[in-house]
C-alpha cells in the first residue's frame, strides 16, 4: 500500500512539472513576442526621430533634454551631444514665455503655441509651431514632456510678402485710377490755354511787351500740360498688363524715355547719368513695353545705390553694344556694391538688401524673368566699395 501511495504522488508531481514546463514555454513565447514588438517599436520611433524634418524633443520632469531628433539638429544646428542634459529654455529666444508654456502643459496635459522663437547655434531666430504633451509611465506618473516643433519661418515670411505684394498691386490700381482722373482736368487746362492764346491775340490795347509775356506764359502752361499728359500716359502704359508683342524700335530712344520717367528721383541730386551710345539708332525687334520695365527697374536700382553711398559724385553709365546676334545694354554705377554672399540670392523672389519700405525683392527676379522670356540673359558683376554692373543681352531678332 505504501508503494502504491508513492507511485500516485510521483505521478502527480510529474504532471505538475509538465504543466509548469508548458506554462513556462508559453510565458517564454510571450516574452519573445514582446521583445520583438518592443524592438519593432523602438526601430519605428528611431526611424521617426531620424527622418522627421520637424524638431522632436523630449525632456525629463525638470525640463532637461533627454532626446533630440535629427530634424532638430538640422533646424538649430546643434549636435545631439551638445544639447543632452541642457534645459530646453536655453534654446529659446524668450525663455520666460517657453517656461509659461511648459507650466501650461503640467497643468492641462498639453499645450499648443503657434509661434515660439528658438535660436540657432549661429544666433538666428527660428519661428516654430510648437505642440507639447505630458509623457507618463504605465502607472500614470508624469516622467517628462514631449514636443513637436515645426519650423514655419519661411511660411511666415511668404505670408508677409504676399500681403506686401497685394498692397503693391492695390497701389498700382490706385495709380492707374489717379492717372485717369488727372487726364480730365489736364484736357480742360489744355483747352483753356488754347483759348487764352486766341484771346491774347485778339485783345486790343496790350503793349508788345505785355502781349509777349502773356503769350509766353500761356505757352508754358500748354507745354507743362503736355508734359503732365505724357507722364500719365507712361504711367498707364507701365502699369497696364499687356500681352508680349514684338515690334521694331530704337533701344536708345527707349532708354532715354526710361531715364525721363525717373527724372523726379534725380532732379535735386548730384547724380550724373552718362550715355555711351553710337550716333546711329540701335534697332531691336522685341517687346518695348517689357524692356522699358526692365530698364526703369535697373536704372532705379542704380540711382538708389549711388544715392545711398554718396550725394556728391554719384555716377551711372549706360552703354549699348551691338553684335551680329545680340544687343548688350550695360548699366554701371559707382554705388556701394553688392556683397559676394548676396549675389547668388539677388535674383530670388522677395530677396532685397534695401531697408523696410524701400524695396520688395520683386524687381530683379521679374526683370530676369522678362529678359529670359525675350530670349535674353541678365547678369551682374559687383565689387564692394566700387560699384555694380548689370548687363542685359537681348537677341537682335
Amino acid at each position: 500500500m505504501a508503494y502504491e501511495g508513492r507511485s500516485v504522488s510521483s505521478k502527480k508531481c510529474m504532471e505538475s512539472n509538465s504543466e509548469l514546463l508548458a506554462e513556462l514555454k508559453k510565458v517564454t513565447r510571450e516574452l519573445e513576442s514582446y521583445k520583438i514588438e518592443l524592438h519593432q517599436t523602438r526601430s519605428y520611433l528611431h526611424s521617426i526621430l531620424q527622418n522627421s524634418r520637424d524638431m522632436i524633443i523630449a525632456t525629463d520632469v525638470t525640463g532637461l533634454l533627454v532626446s533630440f531628433s535629427k530634424g532638430a539638429e538640422k533646424v538649430l544646428g546643434y549636435d545631439l551631444d551638445e544639447v543632452i542634459g541642457r534645459p530646453i529654455q536655453d534654446f529659446a529666444e524668450d525663455p520666460k514665455r517657453l517656461e509659461e508654456i511648459i507650466t501650461t502643459v503640467q497643468e492641462a496635459g498639453y499645450a499648443v503655441a503657434p509661434d515660439v522663437h528658438f535660436l540657432t547655434k549661429e544666433g538666428e531666430a527660428i519661428h516654430c509651431h510648437v505642440t507639447l504633451i505630458v509623457l507618463t509611465n504605465r502607472e500614470g506618473k508624469r516622467v517628462g514632456n514631449v514636443g513637436v516643433c515645426r519650423d514655419i519661418t519661411q511660411w511666415l515670411k511668404l505670408h508677409e510678402d504676399l500681403i506686401h505684394v497685394d498692397r503693391l498691386a492695390e497701389m498700382g490700381r490706385l495709380a492707374a485710377g489717379v492717372a485717369h482722373e488727372i487726364n480730365n482736368p489736364l484736357a480742360v487746362i489744355s483747352e483753356a490755354s488754347g483759348w487764352a492764346t486766341e484771346v491774347i491775340a485778339d485783345t486790343e490795347g496790350l503793349s508788345p511787351e505785355d502781349r509777349q509775356e502773356l503769350d509766353a506764359t500761356v505757352k508754358k502752361i500748354g507745354a507743362q500740360t503736355v508734359r503732365c499728359r505724357n507722364i500719365t500716359h507712361r504711367l498707364l502704359g507701365f502699369t497696364r498688363d499687356t500681352a508680349p508683342t514684338k515690334t521694331e524700335f530704337d533701344v536708345h530712344k527707349l532708354l532715354k524715355e526710361a531715364i525721363n520717367f525717373l527724372h523726379p528721383e534725380i532732379k535735386y541730386t548730384a547724380i550724373k547719368i552718362d550715355l555711351d551710345f553710337p550716333e546711329e539708332p540701335l534697332v531691336l525687334n522685341s517687346d518695348p513695353m517689357l524692356l522699358e520695365q526692365v530698364f526703369v527697374n535697373l536704372i532705379g536700382n542704380a540711382i538708389h545705390a549711388v544715392r545711398e553711398k554718396s550725394k556728391d559724385n554719384g555716377q551711372i553709365e549706360i552703354q549699348t553694344v551691338k553684335t551680329d546676334s545680340e544687343v548688350e545694354i550695360i548699366f554701371k554705377d559707382n554705388g556701394e556694391g553688392i556683397p559676394e554672399k548676396n549675389q547668388t540670392s539677388i535674383f530670388e523672389l522677395f530677396y532685397t538688401t534695401k531697408p523696410p519700405g524701400k524695396g520688395t525683392g520683386l524687381g530683379l527676379p521679374i526683370c530676369k524673368n522678362i529678359v529670359g522670356k525675350l530670349g535674353g540673359h541678365l547678369s551682374l558683376e559687383s565689387t564692394m566699395g566700387v560699384g555694380t554692373t548689370f548687363t542685359v543681352r537681348i537677341p537682335v531678332s
